[in-house]
Parts: C-alpha cells; structure tokens; sequence
C-alpha cells in the first residue's frame, strides 16, 4: 500500500480538525445548556419557596445579583478585549489550542464515545423515580384536592405527607412539567398572598384504564362472531305415532330458526 501524498494528508488534516471542531462545540454548548437550565431550575425553585413579603426580598436579591453580574460580565469583556488588542499573539495562541483539542477530539479511535455519552442520561432520581406519567398525574391530582389552582410550596408538603417521602418545589416542577402541565406566577390561594403555583385546569388527567378483554366465547356487541349460525340438525322421517290408531306426525326444523319446530300431523291411511 502506498503512502498518502501531502496533498491527501493535508485533506484527512483539515477534514479531522473540521469533525472535532463540530465536537468540541456541540459539547461545549451542549454542557452550557445544562448548566443555564441547572441555574435557571435552582433560582425559580428558591424564590417558589417564598410568598409574600419573602418572595418580593428574594426577587430583589436575585435582581441585585444579576445586575452585579452584568457588570462584572462587561467589565472582564472589555478587559479581555483590549489585552487582545495590545497583545495579539494571544489569539494565535488560543487558535493553536483550539486545533490541538480538535485534533485529538477527531481522532476516528473513538468512534461514537461523544455521541453516546451525550445521549446518555443520568438515573432519575428522588420522588419521581420509578414512576409513571399516570402516576404522577394522580398524585397530583389527589394533591390538589377540593382546591382549583395550588402553590408549589402547598403541593410539595401535601406530596410529601401523602407519599411519606419528602418532596422539594424542584420535584413538584418536574413531576408537574412531566405530568403535561405548567408552572404560573400569580396563583392565588385563600389567606395567602399569590405565589408560584399550578392551575387544575392546566393538568392532564390521568389516561383511562384499557377495558378488560372479552371472555372466550363470549361476542362483544359491535363484534363479528367468531361461529357461523348454528346448522339445523335434520330430523327422521315421519313418526309414526299418534293419540290412536291411524294417527301419524312430522316434525319439521325452522331453517331460519334452529330452535323452532313445525309439527305436521296427518292420517295415515291403509
């Protein structure tokens, strides 16, 4: 077999670096997505703990931060940026960095590692573990009782009290966006102010059992039957018997009814 010219070479490069580009940054987005709805799942879970007075401070303090954080994200930005601009050699080594890691991420030996770790999911865990979306859709619903719409607070101490297992706001919004349904602002129980809740009309109800099967034998209505028409069993010829001498009769089946008979009586003569 002969050797690769560098022309080939210079191909198979480029194509390997262009593939664990590709890789690198579906991973990389792939991990700041998980990241993002880790924070944002977190964040909305510690501020549907709160109501009232405590919800509007938690929502103050979350406002606060992300203005402190918007600041220091544009500050670091605009110091990267001007290091950059005294000292551009920096992108060079960044670039040099960057085709090292897709080299080694396009290495064909490893085949489909990335893809299967990407679709691998962690094992649930929790309440939730274990269960059916019809299971879910009925503890909730049993959770919300008489009641029209709910708190995530209220859902999670009555989860936790018909369970025996304790339920947290985060599992109450997972078991509600896995059941089909949505998580509100503004919901509004009697003698507590409105807080983060979930509406029973917004819930799916549970799917109806499945009938049970037939009985063999037995013909469902709307059902073809499985047999014909029952057949009509011939019958001799004519008996000859009577209330006296010289009486005779036939008994003749109903072709369109089994279960009826003609009886025909006659003389015989002699």
């Amino acid at each position: 077999m002969s050797a690769p010219t560098s022309a080939q070479w210079l191909r198979a490069a480029a194509a390997r670096i262009a593939t664990g580009s590709q890789i690198l940054a579906r991973e990389r987005t792939a991990r700041l997505v998980t990241w993002v709805r880790s924070v944002w799942a977190r964040t909305m879970s510690w501020l549907g703990e709160a109501s009232g007075i405590a919800w509007a401070v938690r929502l103050a303090v979350l406002l606060a931060a992300a203005w402190v954080l918007r600041k220091i994200g544009v500050g670091l930005a605009g110091a990267v940026a001007r290091r950059l601009e005294v000292t551009p050699s920096l992108m060079w080594i960044a670039l040099a960095l960057w085709l090292i890691a897709a080299w080694r991420a396009g290495n064909p030996k490893r085949g489909p590692a990335p893809a299967a770790a990407e679709a691998e999911e962690p094992a649930e865990e929790g309440p939730l573990a274990g269960l059916t979306v019809n299971e879910i859709r009925t503890l909730l619903i049993k959770a919300f009782d008489l009641d029209p719409q709910v708190h995530v607070a209220v859902l999670a101490e009555r989860l936790t009290t018909a369970t025996g297992g304790p339920w947290s706001a985060a599992d109450v919004r997972a078991a509600v966006e896995r059941a089909g349904g949505r998580v509100e602002r503004g919901v509004r129980m009697p003698g507590r102010s409105p807080s983060t809740g979930v509406r029973r009309a917004a819930l799916p109800d549970p799917s109806p059992a499945p009938p049970p099967p037939p009985v063999e034998g037995v013909v469902v209505a709307g059902q073809d039957s499985s047999t014909g028409a029952a057949t009509a069993t011939p019958t001799g010829p004519a008996t000859p018997a009577g209330e006296g001498p010289g009486k005779g009769f036939t008994i003749v089946d109903d072709p369109a009814n089994p279960y009826r008979h003609t009886v025909i009586n006659h003389k015989i003569t002699t």
